[in-house]
């Protein structure tokens, strides 16, 4: 072996390494709740809206695959005490999966039914089971993987919900053909499923997530995760298919790295995102199948950096497993479907450890992340999104993401801002509003004195430099409304937004600037009458009325006595809104938004110009700023 290969090969195992020591440090407060005789793991968390037996197989099936893909790991790199450590997880998930698994035991976790959440764990566990054959399932005693595949049977026929979900009930028929106790009529339903996710596909490498109607990270979590696994699990049975799902996931993948910041953080944006790292799940899946038009030192670094960001934050809660909220323990953020196990579905990230230690993604030389290379924006017309690189951060402009009347329990705060920033995250609701007040129009009916915001979005204009937008600010109950064409451009860290309203009774409109997490002992301001930035931990908002708003107005939370938390990333946060009193009316508001770290980019700019169809501004740090569209009023 020559001195370069042998180099790699030591550069490979390394990197290989800390990638096990990662996925070991989620494991190891696991052991200590790894009680004999029960079927599952009791991990401190708010109960699901589903049923307990669903939260049980929660807990049992996530960090089944956690361990799945280390205990596989150790096929490639096993270093002293590695085996010792993985028996009594081994002992445990057997014990545990014959108990859960057996009717007629105390701790039986039930039968799939319906639109089940054990449909979902089933299909998880189909994957699970496949990765740790020579260790799990082949210990199985007959009469044991009997019931197991009978308890795998109550999924068949159920109703799935028509969205990723269906992928679910494909994986659980996929494995009882596999183990000769499946129906021809089950790949009849198989063609017929797949039939229909790939009815969901929008273009562009992106697909809608079914009845949610919604377009976020589940494009990464699910679509661009399960197919690829399907590939490599059953792909044989139709080679056609495969290639159809590889070429999607070649085109999302093109841009996706844009989604992430210069340490590796993406967006907090949809739902689910209490899953936190798995932001990152396609990009093992594909390097290992051959289809990543990512090159590897690129995709290494992303999930390196993505996941490793994560686990600097304090996300642990107090037995040391993975927590319900974001930058940390947050359970009001996380939606009604979620329970203390729910967040180890981070599991998917962990994809890069089935990937071969000659393959070029762990010896490939590191590359930067493309946010912290340059500025760069990216229109995608199919998703309705816009994903640029600024100062280092992404930033998702939110064109045309709806949420469905279905979605709306589990926030609309997920899909309804305008836009949605790395290193800014943003506001959830209180006092029964429907909607918080940061990064859009939001419009308060003084009838009902509820917030309301955008639902049903059609986009109107994609590009790379502009968009616009049509919505409505309301709610059925109320019968309140307030139509919203909304059109943005920008510039560096600024947006200039510009609202035309039309308002069918008296509303209180609102224009929120992002919500800035902060110290309440490090807060500084800067206001004037149209103006105002706030700084804390040198990190920045601000706000400007161009025309049509009244007035500057605060909506913070700098003490625990201010009601409850509101903000993903910490306790503490401000918020700025502009403010403007209309009737029944049809008008124009606009203003300029703006997130970032220099205090020299955030101050206020000078208007030259604000005639039809052309507007001029200035900037003492970033300079003349034209803009020529005929959209554009005449606002002084």
């Amino acid at each position: 072996m020559s001195q370069s290969s042998s180099i790699e090969q030591n550069s490979a195992l390394v990197a290989y390494r800390e990638w096990q020591d990662r996925a070991w440090r989620l494991l190891a407060p696991l052991e200590a709740l790894m009680q004999s005789g029960r079927a599952d793991l009791p991990i401190k968390g708010k109960a699901s809206d589903h049923d307990l037996n669903a939260d049980r197989v929660e807990s049992f099936s996530r960090p089944l695959l956690l361990f799945a893909h280390w205990r596989n790991s150790l096929g490639q790199n096993t270093e002293e005490g590695d085996l010792e450590k993985a028996k009594p997880f081994e002992l445990w998930f057997r014990q545990a999966l014959v108990l859960g698994t057996d009717p007629d035991s105390d701790h039986f976790w039930g039968w799939s039914s319906n639109f089940h959440q054990h449909s979902v764990e089933m299909g998880l566990l189909a994957i699970g089971f496949e990765l740790s054959r020579d260790w799990l399932w082949s210990s199985l005693e007959d009469g044991e993987k009997k019931k197991l595949l009978q308890w795998l049977e109550s999924d068949v026929g159920n109703g799935h919900h028509w969205n990723n979900h269906m992928f679910f009930g494909i994986f659980v028929m996929e494995f009882l053909l596999r183990e000769n106790c499946g129906y021809p009529s089950y790949r009849s339903v198989i063609d017929r499923w797949y039939r229909d996710l790939e009815g969901m596909y929008l273009g562009d490498g992106w697909f809608m997530d079914g009845m949610n109607q919604s377009v976020d990270f589940y494009n990464a979590y699910a679509w661009h995760y399960y197919s690829l696994w399907w590939i490599h699990l059953y792909g044989e049975s139709d080679p056609a298919r495969c290639e159809w799902w590889k070429d999607k996931t070649r085109l999302f993948l093109q841009d996706y790295p844009l989604f992430f910041n210069e340490q590796g953080e993406q967006p907090a944006f949809g739902r689910s995102i209490t899953y936190r790292f798995n932001a990152t799940a396609p990009f093992g899946m594909a390097q290992l199948l051959g289809v990543s038009p990512v090159e590897p030192g690129l995709a290494r670094n992303i999930c390196e950096c993505n996941m490793d960001f994560f686990l600097e934050k304090p996300i642990f809660q107090e037995q040391g497993c993975l927590s319900m909220g974001w930058y940390d323990p947050f359970e009001d953020m996380v939606e009604t479907y979620s329970c203390g196990g729910s967040p180890y579905w981070a599991s998917k990230a962990f994809s890069p450890l089935l990937i071969p230690l000659n393959n070029p993604f762990w010896s490939a030389s590191e590359e930067s992340i493309p946010a912290a290379i340059s500025d760069q924006s990216v229109a995608a017309e199919a998703p309705g999104l816009i994903v640029r690189t600024v100062a280092g951060e992404s930033e998702i402009i939110n064109v045309g993401s709806q949420i469905a009347s279905c979605n709306i329990r589990f926030g609309t705060w997920k899909w309804g801002k305008l836009s949605y920033r790395s290193g800014v995250g943003f506001l959830i609701s209180r006092d029964g509003d429907l909607y918080p007040m940061d990064a859009g129009l939001t419009a308060t009916n003084p009838c009902a004195s509820l917030v309301l915001g955008r639902h049903y979005t059609t986009p109107v204009k994609i590009a790379e430099d502009s968009m616009a937008c049509l919505y409505s600010l309301g709610h059925k109950s109320e019968q309140s409304q307030v139509s919203v064409e909304t059109r943005m451009w920008w510039i560096a860290g600024w947006q200039l937004i510009l609202h035309r309203y039309i308002s069918h009774q008296q509303s209180l409109l609102r224009h929120g600037s992002y919500a800035l997490s902060v110290n309440p002992s490090d807060v500084s301001e800067n206001k004037s009458e149209s103006y105002v930035s706030v700084f804390s931990a040198g990190q920045g908002i601000a706000l400007q009325n161009l025309g049509g708003f009244a007035s500057v107005t605060n909506h913070d939370r700098l003490a625990d006595s201010e009601g409850p938390r509101e903000h993903i990333q910490g306790d503490y946060h401000v918020l700025r809104l502009l403010n403007k009193q209309v009737k029944r009316e049809n008008g124009y508001l606009a203003c300029m938004s703006w997130a970032g770290k220099e205090q020299s980019e955030s101050v206020a700019w000078e208007v030259d110009s604000l005639s039809k169809g052309r507007w001029e501004l200035s900037h003492h740090t970033l300079g003349s700023w034209l803009i020529e569209d005929e959209t554009l009023p005449e606002m002084r």
